[in-house]
């Protein structure tokens, strides 16, 4: 009979997909080229866009957290 792997710290629900540091930074890196492309591709701004991105990625991953609640 297989094992059922559920948490066992959140009330038996499986927590929704949680993405690995590699996946993470790549989704950031592409956003993050994506606000540099809106902005004109204007130089300068790569921290503000940096911190935006993860920002936004952060956001996402925690809404989707939320909505499995």
């Amino acid at each position: 009979m297989p094992r059922n792997h559920e948490s066992k710290t959140n009330g038996g629900k499986t927590d929704p997909e949680k993405p690995n540091a590699p996946q993470l930074q790549q989704e950031i890196e592409q956003l993050a080229y994506t606000l540099f492309c809106q902005c004109g591709y204007e130089h300068g701004h790569d921290v503000e866009h940096w911190a935006e991105a993860e920002r936004r990625v952060q956001e996402r991953y925690q809404e989707a957290r939320n909505k499995e609640e």
